[in-house]
């Protein structure tokens, strides 16, 4: 589920640094128009009648003034206007305008918020790498002018990066050093989003009671201002908690509270934000009927605010409520748009390794030394080069190492040829055991089917029965006849593609009772004719477990290739496995599947289906 990052997006929204953005102002009239220009935004987001009103109010106070001062001061709180409201676009341009804007000496903490900005976009838009990297040139800046506030709301930022990432060990280091901060913060709204974090991280830690206290604080602070926006921030925030613990009915009700709050101030983000923490508790208990009634009001939000993630993780949520009602058609169309847009929005960027992120902003705070360790190394470098006679040394050296690493290359090509020709070789004999096994299957087929009704037709021709009785089990014996021969028939992997051909074996199985459903984008999987055919043979054993031992009514087969890995998912919405019977009845398929270097993992729980997982190099 991606509600958390969600969360983490929306409550970005609210803690874009501070308000009070005029430091050291060039004069007295310049810090007045300032302050009234920082006077009008908050009048314009407690008043959304008056919204445009305000906001043209401060372009001609801005305007009249002239000061770069006044200028950056309304671009700022414009950039947050827009963030409000989801255009990304217009905040991503309002940003590099004011970060083009010439500062005095006393005036460079500008250039932090707009960062700032910049962070916020990218961080809505899930490049949660490059937000990462904004937010810290915004903290370098206001480290350098000492704006703790501001510190304090790109700390609660940069926690924010790592809660959507899950990373909730991290996401609590920076969210602790946003709270102890937290004394010089002077807006209300940052004051209860930095507090709402922190309980919330704190949760996901396993704090649940420590949550709760620091939520109150939240809450005593939305309650004693008119800021709606810190209203949010604890509203969202003691959602969150109750959620995550179960809590459904208190989760509920301030979810609703969110959305009316939402709707009368007009910041829509947090009434997706409503939205989603409602379908998501109702996905959790199963309340199909809600979900599919909540359907049209979430997707139309999603689309009006662009967040594909939302729109994502929704329809999927819709999708499964429709096939559990029924309505295969529906739930077929609702997940494979899910489907799409998840293979739109999991961009490379968004997969790089957590630690790498944390890395690269650990390595900022440490440029000083990495600087003075490369002088170091440069001067040695240059005494080096001085000593004629060592340059004879490193030569001879240098060849001796090209003869090692000639040796060692070529003994590592060779232990590389070995190592495919075992391969090669197991996958032969795991080629061998599938036959043989399916041999022993059809053997027991013939006996157990064919046989069997052979014998009652010579039973029911001896005792001089009904003629139709004998007919039906003469069909009977037909279809089985026919699809123990289709099981039997080879596969030409050089004319027909391994999608294809289990779409057509899926076509031959699939009966009025279980359809089988094949979901794939066109893709070029080159693979050898012996390891598609151990593949579609996987495939075999997997649908046909699922027709005769689960009783389900749908088998969803999924082809999806990822980062060069081809990811096979084969679901059924049947009774289910135990543990045992996963150890014992895939044990040949993790064994195939073993042999060709893939993964195999299987999740299934009582009356709710079985997935099985297969994971493999492209």
């Amino acid at each position: 589920m991606k509600i958390q990052a969600l969360f983490a997006v929306l409550i970005v929204l609210t803690s874009c640094t501070t308000n009070h953005v005029n430091e050291k102002p060039i004069s007295s009239r310049n810090s007045i128009d300032s302050a009234q220009i920082v006077e009008y935004y908050t009048r314009a987001t407690l008043f959304a009648d008056s919204n445009q009103y305000y906001r043209e109010k401060a372009l001609e106070l801005a305007i009249k003034n002239g000061s770069t001062n006044c200028k950056a001061t309304r671009l700022f709180l414009e950039g947050k206007a827009y963030l409000y409201v989801g255009k990304l676009d217009s905040v991503d341009s309002i940003a590099n305008e004011g970060l083009n804007l010439h500062y005095q000496a006393n005036e460079k903490g500008f250039r932090g918020k707009f960062y700032n900005l910049k962070g916020n976009t990218n961080g809505y838009r899930r490049n949660l790498y490059a937000s990462l990297e904004y937010y810290v040139k915004a903290e370098r800046i206001f480290r350098s002018v000492n704006d703790l506030s501001s510190l304090a709301g790109i700390y609660n930022n940069i926690a924010n990066n790592y809660f959507s990432l899950k990373d909730y060990n991290t996401a609590l280091e920076y969210a602790s050093k946003a709270y102890q901060l937290l004394g010089n913060v002077q807006e209300d709204r940052i004051k209860a989003n930095i507090l709402s974090t922190y309980a919330i991280t704190l949760n996901k830690t396993k704090q649940p009671k420590k949550a709760l206290v620091i939520e109150a604080k939240a809450d005593s602070i939305a309650n004693s201002t008119d800021d709606v926006l810190a209203k949010l921030a604890a509203t969202i925030g003691y959602a969150e908690i109750y959620k995550t613990d179960k809590q459904f009915d208190s989760a509920k009700l301030y979810y609703n509270q969110c959305i009316r709050l939402s709707r009368k101030s007009g910041v829509k983000h947090f009434e997706l934000m409503g939205q989603m923490g409602l379908l998501s508790i109702y996905d959790e208990q199963n309340d199909f009927q809600k979900i599919i009634a909540n359907s049209d009001t979430i997707l139309l939000l999603a689309k009006e605010l662009n967040n594909l993630d939302v729109a994502h993780t929704s329809k999927r949520i819709i999708g499964r409520a429709y096939a559990e009602k029924g309505d295969y058609k529906k739930g077929f169309i609702f997940l494979n748009e899910s489907y799409n847009l998840y293979s739109e929005t999991a961009g490379v960027e968004n997969q790089k390794n957590i630690n790498e992120l944390r890395l690269k902003y650990e390595s900022e705070k440490k440029a000083k030394k990495i600087l003075k360790q490369r002088y170091q190394l440069a001067k040695q470098q240059k005494e080096i080069g001085e000593k004629q006679t060592f340059i004879g040394m490193l030569l001879l050296l240098l060849l001796i190492a090209l003869l090692v690493l000639f040796f060692v290359r070529k003994l590592a090509r060779n232990k590389q040829a070995i190592l495919v020709l075992q391969a090669n070789q197991k996958i032969a004999e795991s080629m061998i055991q599938g036959e043989e096994k399916e041999r022993t299957r059809i053997a027991f087929e013939i006996h157990d089917g064919i046989a069997a009704t052979v014998a009652g037709i010579s039973y029911k021709l001896g005792a001089d029965g009904d003629k139709k009785e004998v007919i039906e089990l003469l069909k009977g014996l037909q279809e089985d006849s026919r699809k123990i021969a289709h099981n039997l028939m080879p596969i030409d992997f050089d004319k027909v593609g391994l999608i294809e051909a289990v779409e057509l074996f899926s076509k031959k199985m699939s009966t009025p009772l279980t359809e089988i459903i094949i979901l794939s984008h066109p893709m070029n999987l080159k693979f050898s004719t012996t390891k598609s055919h151990l593949i579609y043979r996987v495939l075999q054993e997997l649908i046909g477990n699922a027709l005769k031992h689960a009783r389900c009514n749908s088998i969803f087969v999924k082809f999806e290739l990822l980062n060069n890995e081809l990811i096979i998912q084969v679901e059924d919405d049947g009774l289910g496995m135990t543990k045992s019977q996963i150890e014992s009845g895939l044990k040949s398929v993790k064994e195939r599947i073993s042999d060709l270097r893939g993964k195999v993992t299987v999740q299934s729980s009582e009356n709710r289906g079985t997935t099985v997982k297969i994971q493999l190099e492209a």
